[in-house]
């Protein structure tokens, strides 16, 4: 079965001691949220008994007899174990057939539970996986977007009894983007600070830092979604942090290229559905790339592309730049790339 990670505990709790799996997977990308899943889940097996707690980690060398051997293992001090194990990665083929192994013949009285990255296709179409899925409960946490983040910090607040001034989601939204671990530690320092439970935009600009995690990425996608102002902070926030220019420069190269071969392709009578799988482009990252691909034609990407280029030449000190520096110029190529006026220049 498959269950959402926020659903986890109250999931558990309907379904009683008696009616539990054997196995339990969770994955997801945020951290923090798998954690405080976690801790949840072992808070409420401990009122069902589960009172001695197993802990191992995936790593070279690791003996998969620890979970195989279980069931001959009997329970030294408690009646019921909780197991925990944590995979960095993947399982890999002895994991898989220990999985297997322990879905198959599950000790009576235990509970394994797996913790890992969040799984992609490969991994979820694995008849390991679906294995898991048929004996067991398989939690998925997904990663909050910047479009979902507003409404989970406004969530989180209210779950901490705090009275929030108009604006101060935004606020915290705005600082702290991208971000979950430190927008979580601001509503717990919040917390602390609102003595009354009221938290205004004064007292979170007195105490606010602008903690927001940007990456290549971030700066990527407000680009194909055609977020100029948001491409500039970004780009701004990765200059002050002294990335180097051409790691930018490379992640937006290769959005124009992989638009540019769409978009000729869908000029020439292409089907999109395939275009795009072939490129790679997966169903939550497919609107971004339309977006993209709704503003700029096959000669836009086609400018964008000797835009892009001259960028290169610049920043391997093959062209002057008197169009301005390496980091203007990657500045110009983000607002080219949000779809105003492309750049020119001559070749």
């Amino acid at each position: 079965m498959r269950v959402a990670l926020e659903e986890l505990t109250s999931r558990v709790t309907a379904s009683g001691p008696d009616n539990l799996p054997k196995i339990i997977l969770l994955n997801g990308n945020e951290p923090l949220l798998l954690e405080e899943a976690l801790d949840q889940l072992r808070d409420q097996l401990r009122q069902f008994g589960f009172t001695e707690r197993l802990t191992y980690q995936l790593e070279t060398g690791f003996d998969w007899g620890n979970l195989t051997g279980l069931g001959q293992a009997m329970s030294l001090f408690a009646e019921r174990r909780l197991i925990e194990l944590r995979v960095p990665r993947s399982l890999g083929a002895p994991g898989t057939k220990a999985i297997t192994e322990y879905c198959n013949n599950p000790p009576q009285d235990d509970l394994l539970v797996l913790i890992m990255p969040a799984m992609d296709k490969r991994q979820r179409q694995a008849k390991w996986a679906k294995l898991v899925e048929s004996c067991g409960w398989i939690a998925d946490g997904y990663e909050i977007s910047n479009q979902q983040f507003p409404g989970w910090l406004k969530q989180r607040l209210q779950s901490r009894s705090l009275r929030v001034e108009p604006g101060v989601v935004e606020m915290l939204a705005d600082k702290l983007e991208g971000n979950v671990l430190a927008a979580a530690q601001e509503v717990d320092k919040l917390q602390v600070l609102a003595s009354d439970g009221a938290v205004t935009l004064k007292l979170v600009s007195d105490s606010l830092a602008d903690q927001a995690r940007f990456d290549v990425y971030a700066l990527s996608d407000a680009c194909l979604l055609g977020d100029s102002p948001r491409a500039v902070r970004i780009k701004n926030r990765l200059q002050s942090e002294g990335l180097e220019p051409v790691i930018v420069a490379w992640a937006l190269v290769r959005e124009i290229r992989t638009l540019a071969q769409i978009s000729h392709a869908l000029s020439i009578g292409g089907n999109k559905s395939a275009l795009f799988k072939q490129h790679r482009i997966w169903s939550r990252r497919a609107p971004i790339i339309d977006s993209a691909l709704q503003r700029l034609d096959s000669h836009a990407c086609f400018e964008l592309l000797l835009q892009a280029a001259h960028l290169d030449q610049s920043i391997k000190g093959q062209r002057s730049v008197e169009v301005g520096t390496v980091w203007h110029q990657i500045e110009c190529l983000c607002h080219s790339l949000c779809g105003q006026q492309l750049v020119k220049h001559a070749s």
